[in-house]
């Protein structure tokens, strides 16, 4: 129990009963999240009733229910029943008087999450701070806990609510991806895991009933038809670039698109599923060679290059319409009007997070500044498809290949944390018929190996990707345009 849900339990409870009756004008205990903070971690009920409500409710259930404890919520407790006001403990709650060292003039109850008002409790001085100082410290609760900061109890409440329907992969995955965002800002990403855990299941039984269909499939339900569905919508003579940041998960998108506002930038999202293995050199590879990634492939951006231009170029596009650019966005001729343009840094963000907070921090920065170089694009005279070649995952150790598992891989880019890619099927099949105790936990895609849960090879924790996993797997396609 935090040191601010003891002091309102001391405040609003009395040990000789069972039942209090509180009149809060600030509206604080009304709060949902302050609501399901006071059931999860102190046991207390809140209810919201009317003079009425409470007498039929007092004689009906609270009588039946001798274990429970209650908090009644009342506009005006002055009215109450003899009998009534003599079982309950009646006062009036004031939140303000919490807070009483911050300037008064500051704070802002009506705008402040449970998470907020526990975090300045927690940090509250002992001394008279000014409406600045206030103001400060109001600022950095709402950074951390303000807006999307909901009680942990109600995001994962939130999760469990999400109706699933893999059909509608952008909808799904957008309201997972909202409520991840509330969690990780308060770094409490492990909490939600359960949860994250369920929906994943849910979505390895759709990769298991439709991927090899989606692969197939005329729209760019795959990476690898990325390339085709821009030939298709944009006609010669049009300017469009492709922009992929490299692990770019669907959830980190939702922190860039608020960027897109304060820049004039209109956006249509949509999402699109990875190659799998849901690695570079594989996914990338599928989005700019546009069709199924080839073994023998060595990923680099020169090779990247190539295929960019060789596609246009078979497209009957002259050599000067076509430009890539690899981190660094140069001057872009008046000509050209296929562009690609690929960052790394999210991906290299991923790689060296020690946690899931550390990397939302990082692409709230990263955000920051990217948005502009979209916004360079689009001054050009560019539509934009923006898009990412896999995800991340926070996944954990399960343990090294042995030296003869790992001779039976294939030699370029066969080994990741999250997937094997092996020499031939026979190779394949001994390694899952050693392994048949997690072999459940794998998906078997050609010659390939991934893990479909949170699990990595290696003896250590780390967020990363290669497998099959929602968050690794369902990436951002959003066309963005200049707002008219």
């Amino acid at each position: 129990m935090d040191s601010l849900l003891q002091c309102i339990v001391k405040e609003i409870t009395r040990p000789y009963t069972r039942l209090s009756v509180i009149s809060n004008p600030d509206g604080f205990l009304r709060r949902e999240d302050t609501m399901c903070t006071l059931k999860q971690q102190a046991g207390i009920t809140v209810l919201c009733f009317s003079q009425l409500e409470l007498r039929v409710w007092y004689e009906l259930d609270f009588k039946e229910m001798p274990e429970e404890h209650f908090v009644v919520l009342m506009d005006d407790t002055s009215k109450l029943v003899s009998d009534i006001y003599h079982q309950a403990f009646v006062t009036t709650f004031k939140t303000r008087e919490l807070l009483l060292t911050y300037n008064q003039q500051a704070i802002d109850l009506n705008k402040m999450t449970y998470q907020m008002v526990a975090h300045l409790f927690e940090n509250k001085s002992v001394s008279l701070m000014d409406r600045q100082k206030t103001t400060s410290a109001m600022e950095a609760a709402e950074a951390m806990y303000g807006k999307d900061g909901e009680d942990i109890s109600i995001v994962k409440q939130n999760l469990m609510g999400i109706v699933i329907d893999w059909q509608q992969p952008l909808k799904t995955i957008d309201q997972v991806s909202r409520q991840i965002v509330k969690a990780v800002k308060q770094d409490k990403y492990k909490e939600i895991e359960p949860e994250i855990a369920y929906i994943n299941q849910s979505f390895q039984q759709h990769l298991d009933a439709v991927y090899k269909q989606l692969i197939t499939a005329a729209g760019p339900r795959v990476v690898h038809k990325i390339m085709s569905h821009i030939e298709r919508t944009y006609t010669i003579g049009n300017k469009v670039a492709l922009v992929v940041v490299d692990g770019l998960s669907y959830w980190q998108y939702t922190i860039l698109e608020k960027y897109f506002a304060d820049e004039g930038i209109a956006s249509r999202n949509g999402v699109c599923h990875a190659w799998i293995p849901s690695v570079t050199q594989q996914s990338r590879q599928a989005i700019f060679r546009g069709a199924a990634p080839e073994r023998d492939y060595s990923q680099s951006p020169k090779n990247e290059e190539k295929l960019w231009h060789d596609y246009w170029c078979s497209r009957n596009y002259e050599d000067f319409h076509i430009r890539y650019a690899y981190e660094t966005l140069p001057e872009i001729p008046q000509e050209v009007e296929r562009l690609a343009f690929v960052t790394m840094t999210m991906d290299d963000d991923m790689h060296s997070a020690h946690s899931m907070k550390q990397l939302y921090n990082d692409t709230e920065e990263w955000a920051k500044y990217f948005v502009k170089t979209l916004k360079k694009i689009l001054d050009k005279g560019f539509e934009i498809i923006l898009t990412a070649d896999h995800g991340g995952v926070p996944s954990y150790a399960w343990g090294n290949l042995t030296q003869k598992e790992k001779a039976a891989l294939y030699e370029t880019g066969s080994r990741g944390q999250r997937h094997l890619i092996f020499n031939n099927l026979t190779t394949q099949y001994d390694f899952i018929e050693a392994h048949k105790d997690v072999s459940d936990q794998w998906l078997i895609s050609g010659d390939s190996v991934v893990w479909r849960n949170n699990k990595c090879f290696g003896t250590s924790d780390c967020i990363t990707h290669g497998g099959s996993h929602v968050l690794e797997m369902l990436v951002p396609l959003v066309t963005l345009k200049k707002q008219k």
